[in-house]
């Protein structure tokens, strides 16, 4: 005859209530260097000249395809320069708050 084979009992761990510990991250300071000052400076002039050349063609242009398509694209570069203005507008507050 064949022996059964018996399985032995896991002895039952006992769980206690988990404390969540708070561990604080160290926080990111945003710095308002030269280089990124300049750079949302470059890309703000940019991106309003981008602007200003898609509103011309879109006030001289005849063809409907051509002025659908340039309003939507000075709209579009308008939004954007002014979100680089906003950038900029940032980063000189916080460097004159540095100071």
């Amino acid at each position: 005859m064949v022996k059964k084979k018996v399985r032995k009992k896991r002895p039952v761990r006992k769980v206690s209530p988990k404390v969540k510990r708070n561990i604080s991250k160290p926080k990111k300071l945003v710095r308002a260097s030269q280089r990124k000052i300049s750079l949302a400076f470059k890309n703000l002039i940019l991106f309003a000249v981008l602007s200003f050349i898609s509103f011309l063609l879109y006030n001289f242009l005849s063809n409907e395809l051509f002025v659908n398509l340039f309003f939507l694209l000075a709209i579009i570069l308008g939004f954007v320069a002014v979100a680089f203005l906003i950038v900029l507008l940032i980063f000189l507050v916080l460097r004159i708050m540095k100071k």
